[in-house]
């Protein structure tokens, strides 16, 4: 029984880590696209007490440094609001000056290959 418990765990980690794997081949880091540098998207306004609101999104999908600037930039794109990623923890810190709906922020990340996986009001 117990066997058959350890080859269950063993498999689902070899799942998840074949499906990792593919993501990372496909997300398009710096190795994989040949584009060592992506330039940011600069937001003019970068003082965080100019953005009353705050949230948390847990981003699946960023490898590197350039999916992290991948996932700033399609969300510094939206007027208003103001990103930063932390690529080790896989989320992103967002500043926005007007409560906004979170699909706006779902479907940019989605337009630029990542997925959020929960966001959170912080603050």
């Amino acid at each position: 029984m117990s066997t058959v418990l350890i080859i269950m765990i063993l498999f689902v980690m070899i799942i998840f880590s074949v499906r990792r794997s593919i993501a990372r081949l496909s997300s398009g880091c710096s190795g994989a696209s040949g584009q060592p540098y992506i330039p940011r998207v600069r937001v003019t306004d970068r003082k965080p007490s100019h953005y009353p609101y705050h949230k948390l999104l847990k981003v699946e999908g960023m490898f590197c440094g350039n999916s992290a600037v991948c996932v700033e930039n399609a969300l510094n794109s939206i007027s208003g609001a103001w990103a930063r990623a932390n690529l080790w923890k896989e989320e992103v810190t967002l500043y926005i000056k007007q409560d906004m709906d979170d699909a706006i922020f779902r479907l940019a990340v989605r337009d630029a290959g990542y997925i959020v996986r929960s966001i959170q009001e912080t603050r």
